[in-house]
Order: C-alpha cells, then structure tokens, then sequence
C-alpha cells in the first residue's frame, strides 16, 4: 500500500511540474481597422474588446502619409 501511494505522488508530481514549466503564448497584435481620428480609433477599439472579443491590449498607431495626399491615418490593433 505504500508503494501505490508513493506511485501516486511521484506521478501527481512529475505531472504538475509539466504544467508549472508551461508559459502562455504571447498572441501577436491583429490590424482591426484604419481610421482618421484618434478618438474614432479608441472608440471603435473599446467597442470591439467589449463586443467582438477581441483580445487586449489597444494600440492606436499614427502612420503620416507622404506627399500631397490629406493627413495620415490610425490604424488599430488589438
């Protein structure tokens, strides 16, 4: 009988430190949309995390455009 319990532990042991060696994956941020605003870009970024599930956290990133063209964009990743 003590044999089978000390079988038990070992493996409940050696089964739990798989476990506490694992990390989580750091999950790459995803482009969501592209917008003109900064506000429109924390607007609509707040309403995906809330409604979409899209996972945290925001960033609003400015990209300026070259040339003549208006000015640049917000483009959002989450």
């Amino acid at each position: 009988m003590r044999r089978l319990k000390m079988a038990i532990v070992a493996t409940a042991l050696a089964g739990s430190t798989v476990f506490v060696g694992a990390t989580p994956a750091h999950a790459t941020p995803i482009l969501r949309g592209v917008v003109y605003d900064y506000s429109e870009c924390v607007r609509i970024g707040n309403y995906g995390i809330q409604n979409y599930g899209w996972t945290g956290p925001l960033q609003c990133v400015w990209y300026p455009t070259s040339g003549s063209y208006p000015p640049g964009y917000w483009f959002i990743y989450a």
